[in-house]
């Protein structure tokens, strides 16, 4: 349902945003790509064509509606905090909808129950990025609440409640993401700007940071009677009744991702023009050996099998390009806030494709342009506008902010 309330509100949003003077090519040579796949599709079961198209049209119509908004530092703050506070709201409703976390049956699959009766995926998603959100504001020397204990306090919840759904995913993700924001803002030369200032990390403080994620497993792992590691080995029934300690191969590890992945490859292979159409790898699968009627689960798989060659430029478009656009951002703080939303929003396509609005939201929030508190908006109106890029803006606030934008064409060269 997300996804299509997505692209009914991106769509209105474009609609109602006045005349597009500057346009995402990115966002626009997306969407046309996507579009020839839909003449292939098994149009006489819309519903496999629905499922499994309007997640990327809602990527494709989000990156083109933000790519033309603009949020200062202390508006991604409040939006963090937008997020964040349902996120809190669901880890508490997973809790006392728990009832008796004593009484629930920890085995070798994603535990429902302790995620409030939700989709584990899902919500372990959901809980990774909130963990993440509270990281980002640490590692940028802010936070989400006025108190810094409610901060520690919040993050603990979403660790324990993400760990007991025993859904890999999003906890996985959330590890990733934090490790790399760590490291990755600062290991290219940046200008930083006065508002926003980065934490550096020693080696000893990100040894320690990731002892205390270890010993957080460890105590969940007790708990659960070493079921929450057993878990992460892909371990199986049989292998815990005959005793024999061997975890297991990649297909049960990835609870049978692996075989669907192949399965999409080898259509690829068959069909590298155009793929197979929108929708017909669930219907050729069984063809491909990997069951009857299982949906995609890996995006860009499903890309390569239901595009074909076009959907190898998508796999392009949208795995490694918008890294590259974060390795080339000049601003710390942007580029911390980009790779979040990045690394949480694709991560989420490793278990679930794109069938969620996750994946499109965060996709399309990571190409907002985050600009400084103290922006002179001037050269934004009338026929400023049209230029291409905001310019990086380098003075401190303390001295007036720079203003490259209204600054002549020849003074900006110069």
């Amino acid at each position: 349902m997300g996804k299509y309330l997505g692209v009914v509100l991106f769509a209105f949003g474009l609609a109602l945003g006045g005349p597009i003077k500057r346009v995402s090519l990115y966002g626009v040579g997306m969407l046309l790509l996507s579009a020839p796949a839909l003449v292939l599709a098994p149009y006489e079961n819309v519903k496999p064509i629905i499922l499994n198209y309007f997640g990327p049209l809602a990527l494709f119509l989000g990156v083109i509606f933000c790519s033309r908004q603009i949020l200062t530092f202390k508006d991604f703050k409040e939006l963090a905090a937008v997020i964040l506070f349902p996120i809190i709201s669901l880890a508490f409703y997973a809790y006392f909808n728990a009832a008796q976390i004593e009484k629930i049956d920890y085995g070798l699959t994603a535990n429902n129950e302790a995620a409030g009766g939700g989709f584990t995926n899902q919500v372990s998603t959901l809980f990774g990025l909130g963990i993440a959100l509270i990281a980002l504001m640490y590692i940028t020397k802010q936070q989400i609440f006025k108190y810094r204990f409610l901060d520690v306090s919040v993050m603990a919840l979403l660790t324990v409640r993400g760990l007991l759904t025993f859904s890999r995913g999003g906890m996985v993700t959330a590890v990733v993401a934090i490790f790399l924001l760590m490291i990755f803002p600062k290991a290219k030369a940046a200008w930083q700007d006065s508002e926003i200032r980065l934490r550096s990390f020693s080696p000893t403080s990100i040894i320690l940071t990731f002892s205390v994620v270890a010993a957080s497993f460890i105590a969940i792992n007790i708990y659960t009677e070493n079921y929450l590691l057993y878990r992460y080995q892909g371990r199986t029934e049989r292998s815990l009744q005959t005793g024999f300690n061997k975890t297991a191969d990649i297909d049960q590890l990835s609870s049978g991702r692996y075989k669907i992945m192949i399965s999409d490859l080898r259509m690829f292979l068959d069909y590298p023009a155009l793929g197979v159409g929108v929708g017909y790898s669930k219907i050729e699968r069984v063809n491909y050996g990997a069951g009857e009627g299982l949906n995609p689960h890996l995006e860009f798989s499903r890309l390569l099998a239901e595009h074909g060659s076009l959907g190898l430029a998508l796999v392009v478009m949208i795995f490694i390009y918008p890294f590259y656009k974060v390795w080339h951002e000049p601003n710390n703080y942007r580029r911390s806030i980009m790779l979040l939303f990045l690394i949480i929003g694709l991560a989420s396509t490793f278990h679930s494709a794109m069938r969620t609005m996750i994946t499109p939201l965060l996709f399309a929030f990571a190409f907002i342009q985050y600009v400084p508190t103290d922006f002179d908006w001037r050269p934004l109106v009338g026929k400023q506008r049209k230029q291409k890029h905001l310019k990086p803006l380098h003075l401190r606030a303390n001295k007036g902010l720079a203003n490259s934008l209204t600054a002549a064409p020849e003074t900006q060269e110069a």
